[in-house]
């Protein structure tokens, strides 16, 4: 059943200390909505008025979480939203006007740099092409701003500042985010005398002065009552407590991808290939996967290089300094402690300071500290031969991000794990590092705003996603689950367990199980000749065996993805055909919306279990078992969301794995109702 709500809405609770459920309903953003959303509205005011600050929604595909964010958000006055990719951000500002998106620097590009292309004398660094299109570097985060004194703060005029923005009817649906008239007439001034403007004495026609697009919608977001951020911008942000001022209300939407966002965030990758082009004899030693003290060791010896290399020697020494005063850290390490290590999956006894672990608000603290230290640095960069401009911006960022993650580690160092060490002819190629918990890290985000909706279609276990984030689910008064049932016709969504064989490591590599896993998804493909679908693997090594064992004619309309191709080009590809292709992939099972057409089958080739080969997964696994399971069963209900995303939606969906039989009986308890009614032949 749907209701009407009336055409005002209001933008804030105007000073209640009390909610109501008709304040939510007020500020209903649609003309229509169905019972279930004003249930849920109900639930959210209770569970406020009650004292709690977090709420865990768990709602399916099409129940309309979005339109109940906004609701609580206009009720509460000022919000943050976070989503997962900038295609949600884009649907979001485009249903709700009111809400301003913030995006990064590298989708807008940089006007400077746009000014010497008009002008036919742009030169990148870098690329070596003379076709402006294939140049990588021509976006704001390589923008002069970014290296150069002379256009960093004011010194580019096309940059504008938030203190210069203003809002239109705040407080209403029609708020809106402008330049200051009188700061947009000493904005044109000062363009108009600016020394750049004569270098480009090919362009005849005199310049107009526009904002820098980046910073603009940036400003406007950040002065408008509702932004919304994607996940790795918003974590960006937050140390930067004069940008990111606190609101009352954060949303976290896709809020299942919360510890994978932060652990992506947090963690730290050198591989050779990126580093060499700073430090051409760059020579990463394998130092094993227990011993991270020598590991940040080497670790502080790179950034020691690059420092000295973008010309800013004077960090080494306070960082020395800083290390030795809050982490206990000399040059031969730690004061050494004995330590008990029966819940450490390390071998080796890490030297372990006696000093206390420090906050989260600390590890904060100290990233806008180090972020001062290297703005100021741009000041004393001198571009070397081998260090351009736009080669000096990243090699800023990624110094700037190495030296957070030591800070981190040190910080911390029983939290941290080395992942990963990839090595080519016997040479280590890339390292990685990862944190394995990440409460102190979500404990800054949930501070920033007085209220908090975590959504999505999956948290399915609303303890083992606390413990993963550092709430306390069993506390009466912090976190309120709210579970909706999925509306969805059964028969529009069927699940048929085809149980070709048990899919484990081993068997996967026999010929005999491979060739049924080909045959089948060859005649599923074939059954659904004229229809688009996808199939969900669990590798690349499982992608490449099926692309070059089915039929030719099923193998050309697979569209593939891959790890150097940007995810919204193959879909893009995907929605644009007119022939019925099917996208293949491994990591395709979050974040898609294949609607109505574009997807009327899905194979699942796999029980999608987290690799145990990934150390950092092992890892988890073994502080938590219960983790483990958990997060099998998010990839199998996202990956089932993919293809019905409305009630008239409609799609089959085919899993290949006998161990899913085994996975239910033993999981039960933690897949909802609306997956397990969809099983056939499931009782």
């Amino acid at each position: 059943m749907y209701h009407r709500v009336g055409d005002k809405i209001s933008l804030k609770n105007q000073g209640n200390s009390s909610l109501t459920t008709t304040d939510f309903i007020k500020n209903f953003p649609f003309t229509y909505r169905r019972d279930s959303q004003t249930h849920v509205l109900n639930e959210i005011c209770q569970a406020f008025n009650s004292g709690y600050k977090y709420i865990l929604l768990e709602a399916p595909t099409g129940f309309g979480k979005s339109p109940v964010a906004i609701a609580v958000a206009l009720t509460m006055g000022t919000s943050y939203i976070c989503t997962s990719t900038k295609d949600l951000q884009t649907q979001y500002s485009r249903d709700f006007p009111f809400v301003k998106v913030a995006k990064g620097a590298n989708n807008f590009r940089c006007q400077v740099k746009e000014d010497f292309i008009n002008n036919k004398t742009y030169r990148c660094g870098v690329c070596a092409s003379d076709y402006i299109s294939e140049c990588r570097h021509t976006s704001v985060e390589y923008g002069p701003c970014m290296t150069n004194e002379f256009f960093q703060h004011d010194g580019c005029k096309y940059r504008t500042f938030l203190k210069d923005y203003k809002l239109l009817d705040k407080g209403t649906k029609d708020e809106q985010g402008f330049i200051d008239k009188s700061a947009e007439i000493n904005y044109q001034q000062a363009f108009s005398q600016w020394l750049h403007l004569n270098n480009l004495r090919n362009i005849k026609e005199p310049k107009e002065w526009r904002p820098c697009e980046y910073f603009n919608q940036l400003n406007i977001a950040l002065a408008s009552s509702h932004s919304i951020f994607n996940y790795s911008n918003f974590l960006a942000f937050l140390p930067n407590t004069k940008i990111l001022q606190p609101r009352e209300f954060l949303v976290l939407d896709e809020g299942h991808l919360l510890e994978t966002e932060i652990v992506k965030f947090r963690g730290l990758s050198i591989s050779k290939r990126r580093w060499k082009r700073y430090i051409q004899n760059l020579q990463i030693i394998d130092y094993g996967y227990n011993d991270l003290e020598k590991w940040i060791k080497l670790l502080i010896e790179l950034e020691t290089k690059m420092l000295a290399l973008i010309g800013n020697s004077s960090v080494i020494e306070s960082l020395a300094l800083q290390r030795k005063i809050r982490y206990n850290w000399h040059d031969e390490g730690v004061e050494e402690v004995q330590v008990d290590e029966s819940n450490s999956t390390s071998k080796s006894k890490w030297p372990i300071k006696k000093k206390r672990i420090i906050s989260g608000a600390d590890l904060y603290d100290s990233d806008e500290e180090i972020a001062q230290k290297y703005q100021e640095s741009i000041s004393k960069i001198s571009p070397a031969k081998n260090l351009n401009e736009e080669l000096a911006a990243d090699a800023l960022r990624d110094t700037e991000r190495l030296t957070i993650a030591i800070n981190n580690i040190l910080s911390n160092p029983g939290n941290w794990i080395v992942s990963e060490i990839k090595k080519e002819n016997y040479e280590v190629i890339k390292v990685e590092l990862k944190p394995l918990d990440i409460s102190p890290y979500c404990k800054a985000v949930f501070e920033k705003c007085s209220k908090i909706l975590i959504m999505s279609a999956t948290i399915l276990n609303p303890k083992a996603f606390c413990r993963s984030v550092g709430l306390m689910h069993d506390n009466d008064k912090e976190v309120k689950f709210i579970q909706v049932k999925s509306d969805f016709p059964v028969h529009n969504r069927p699940i048929y367990p085809l149980n070709i064989a048990y899919l484990n490591f081993n068997n996967l590599q026999l010929p005999e199980i491979k060739s049924s896993i080909t045959k089948t998804i060859d005649n599923i493909m074939t059954i659904h000749r004229k229809d688009k679908g996808i199939i969900h693997t669990t590798s690349y090594e499982q992608l490449n065996f099926i692309k070059e064992n089915i039929s030719q004619e099923n193998a050309r309309r697979l569209i593939v993805t891959d790890p150097e191709i940007q995810r919204d080009e193959v879909i893009r590809e995907h929605i644009n055909s007119v022939k019925p292709t099917v996208l293949i992939s491994p990591s395709l099972h979050t974040g898609l919306d294949l609607k109505d057409e574009l997807s009327r089958f899905q194979i699942m080739t796999k029980v999608p279990y987290p690799n145990k080969s990934d150390r950092w997964i092992n890892a988890k696994r073994n502080l938590d078992e219960e983790w483990y399971y958990w997060q099998t069963a998010l990839r199998l209900a996202q990956a089932y969301g993919r293809s019905v995303r409305s009630k008239e939606d409609w799609a089959k969906t085919y899993i290949l794995d006998s161990a899913f039989g085994y996975f239910l009986s033993k999981n039960r308890n933690i897949l909802p109702d609306w997956f397990i009614q969809a099983i056939k032949g499931h009782s």
